[in-house]
């Protein structure tokens, strides 16, 4: 067997410039100090080419920061092993608009009963969080998807289903309606319940805290998301400059594309979707528009079969591209028509996922 193996190391461009300049108040001669320090992104290329086994392996490393496996974006390096906080979020049109949720590093939206849908908003980082909710139950699919991205998981309430689905799996919960509630959810009395229930980010680690959990990752944990270095166009594709999602005939929220900040925006219930705390709308890097089997139980809930894969749609800077979906090693992970994982741009990501056996086809225009 032949074995050639070669390392190459770029110091790149991408360098940050600090520049700090003292004066002396009205002084004629001003004195001047300029210090320039440079923060210096290295990029390390190995390429091992053998008869059997040929791989490429790219290594970026930044001082003092390291990549967000949520957004793929720099963060501060004390995060790197830090578990994301997946929380459930209200989306009823009475419980607009919903506060702190545009932080989030990643949205999930899916159905529940009664032709409604709620969120499931994940934050790597959750310290700074100043107001987050209104705060829901849990629901089991909405379990086995926390489960995927580090077991940490936050709800108010629960059905039968996903208290036996959260013991199944161990997942590490914070349940409002247990000792746990009266540590890390208030009640705001300016609205009225179950659409008041509110945390914030010292609570949110005062919840951890009581529970006695770890904020750090397993050994086994494995990533679900893989990005771009930086910012790329999608070759060829679907022109989505407004993208519409058919949940169902009552519930069909948009996103428009922003082609300045290259966001898309989100619309529902015939409006913006607006962050309480910020005023500001919803926007996202990217979108994930995916088909699941949903299927009735128990009367009036459902569930979600994550292990039969399926399509969807990858959108970003205007596009769409077809995309599959499969669940490996209890990780549902995607990937492109070529075969290989998909690869999303740096940023914010809002997920939809939409029921295969009946929602109908993602609108582009």
């Amino acid at each position: 067997m032949i074995r050639k193996k070669l390392t190459k190391t770029l110091i790149t461009g991408l360098t940050l410039s600090l520049i700090l300049l003292t004066g002396c108040g009205k002084d004629k001669e001003k004195e001047t100090t300029e210090a320039t320090t440079q923060t210096e992104a290295v990029i390390s290329i190995e390429s091992e080419d053998t008869m059997t086994n040929p791989s490429d392996i790219t290594v970026v490393t930044k001082e003092g920061y390291v990549l967000s496996e949520l957004t793929g974006e720099w963060i501060d390096e004390k995060l790197e092993n830090q578990r994301p906080l997946c929380i459930m979020i209200n989306n009823i049109i009475d419980a607009m608009p919903q506060s702190g949720i545009s932080q989030a590093d990643i949205t999930y939206e899916m159905l529940v009963e009664g032709s409604i849908t709620r969120y499931m908003c994940v934050f790597k980082d959750y310290d700074n969080i100043e107001k987050l909710g209104p705060v829901r139950s849990s629901r089991h699919y909405y379990v086995e998807k926390a489960h995927m991205l580090g077991d940490l998981y936050a709800h108010y309430g629960w059905t039968s289903f996903a208290e036996e689905k959260i013991y199944q799996l161990g997942v590490d919960n914070m349940n409002g309606i247990e000792g746990v509630g009266n540590v890390m959810y208030y009640r705001d009395e300016s609205r009225y319940a179950p659409h008041n229930v509110y945390t914030d980010g010292e609570m949110i680690n005062a919840g951890i805290e009581y529970m006695g959990y770890s904020k750090e990752y397993e050994d086994s944990f494995q990533k679900s998301f893989a990005f771009n270095l930086e910012d790329t166009d999608l070759e060829g594709g679907i022109t989505a400059s407004n993208v519409t999602m058919p949940f169902n005939a009552y519930y069909t929220p948009w996103f428009e594309y922003d082609s300045e900040a290259k966001l898309y925006k989100r619309f529902q219930y015939d409006e913006a979707q607006i962050d309480q705390e910020t005023g500001e709308q919803l926007a996202y890097k990217n979108i994930l528009a995916i088909y699941a089997p949903y299927s009735p139980i128990h009367d009036v809930l459902l569930q979600i079969d994550w292990y039969a894969g399926g399509s969807g749609y990858y959108i970003s800077n205007g596009k769409a591209i077809n995309i599959t979906w499969r669940n490996e090693n209890g990780v549902v992970k995607y990937y492109d028509e070529s075969g290989a994982q998909l690869k999303m741009n740096p940023g914010k990501t809002f997920v939809e996922v939409l029921d295969s056996n009946g929602s109908g086809d993602v609108v582009f225009e």
